[in-house]
């Protein structure tokens, strides 16, 4: 007979033994490999114009190949060349990126004659792993610099809209986030190179488990002489189950620092679920052990992206919403439904359809 833990791993594993992401074109590479629990092979290409294009980033693989991703990297298909191949050889640059473990939109533009950006060249570009480009010299795609110009808030409707799973009922020194609404946090973050730079992120608290927490409490404390001043107080010493202690999390960051959203998250003792650098361990390890949460995921998806008219570049504008993907959506269903269907006001508020569609296949 299996055990709970082998069950909740074949249960995730038959669910995402295939992508089902949105797209609107989707082409696996020829070899179809598959590893660490993730559709590697597959682009998803979500929106396109004339000189740019946003695609679906998987968990589990690098944006490209630099300095910052280490040797490993070069063993792997970053973005940027799976995307080339996707295009039939078409060279590609990136506007912005993301972490390894997390998910999302990525924009990229179509790349001019002679303007490609080349490895050394986007480690100078990346250097502060700022989730966009910072600097960006004209001489490269001039498609790359206005929309790199543009993701850097120049304009009030830019926005990069993500969603994490963090650890926590939404609750930090009598602060009830939730009731908030959208607030900021202003942290200066220092970089890699040792620089402290002002850092702002806004976050809206969508879902919290607190009512499910208040039961858990109530259940572990009946019949027991044990008495704690709040259920939030008990919390902090009967261990419960990640699943009873998590939220979920919108963030807009202003700026884009090294890491931001993930220790803006943690300095609110709110980390996102996963992450090896700035969450909890033993958390972590609960997750890859009890839920089947692949290695080096970080439970952080870039949502929606939106960028105002840009005359030439993207004369409509941008504006493009990527699905969670598999292994987040089937996380939240099978593990965390409460948090799921409380957030759907908010979601829908928001304009976030993030449910996982049939792929159409080319």
């Amino acid at each position: 007979m299996l055990s709970t833990t082998t069950k909740r791993k074949d249960e995730w594993t038959s669910m995402t033994s295939t992508d089902s992401s949105t797209t609107a074109t989707s082409i696996d590479d020829d070899d179809g490999n598959k590893g660490d629990g993730f559709v590697k092979d597959c682009v998803s290409i979500l929106d396109q114009g004339d000189h740019w294009l946003v695609v679906a980033k998987p968990p589990g693989v690098v944006c490209h190949h630099s300095d910052w991703t280490g040797s490993r990297s070069r063993n792997e298909d970053p973005m940027v060349q799976r995307v080339r191949r996707t295009l039939g050889g078409r060279r590609i640059n990136l506007v912005h990126r993301l972490d390894r473990g997390s998910s999302g939109c990525l924009l990229m533009t179509f790349a001019e004659e002679g303007s490609s950006i080349g490895d050394d060249e986007e480690d100078e570009i990346f250097a502060e792993n700022d989730s966009s480009l910072n600097d960006v010299p004209t001489q490269y795609n001039n498609s790359t610099h206005a929309l790199s110009v543009a993701l850097k808030r120049k304009y009030p409707e830019t926005n990069k809209t993500y969603i994490a799973l963090v650890r926590g009922n939404g609750m930090l020194q009598g602060r009830v986030f939730a009731e908030e609404g959208w607030f900021k946090v202003d942290r200066p973050i220092r970089n890699v190179r040792g620089t402290v730079k002002e850092a702002t992120t806004w976050f809206r608290f969508i879902a919290t488990g607190q009512e499910v927490a208040d039961a858990w409490v109530a259940e572990q404390l009946e019949g027991s002489d044990k008495k704690y001043d709040s259920p939030a107080e008990a919390l902090k010493y009967l261990s419960p189950p990640i699943t009873i202690r998590a939220s979920l999390v919108l963030a807009r960051p202003e700026t884009g620092r090294w890491h931001q959203i993930r220790r803006h998250l943690s300095g609110l003792s709110h980390p996102i679920l996963g992450d090896s650098t700035h969450g909890v361990a033993r958390l972590n390890r609960e997750l890859r052990d009890q839920y089947g949460l692949p290695h080096e995921r970080t439970l952080l998806h870039l949502a929606k992206l939106q960028l105002p008219p840009i005359e030439h570049y993207c004369p409509d504008g941008i504006n493009v919403t990527c699905p969670l993907h598999e292994d987040m959506w089937t996380l939240l269903q099978t593990h965390f439904p409460h948090l799921w269907q409380q957030a759907q006001p908010i979601l829908e508020e928001e304009g976030l359809d993030l449910a996982p569609q049939p792929r159409n296949s080319t």
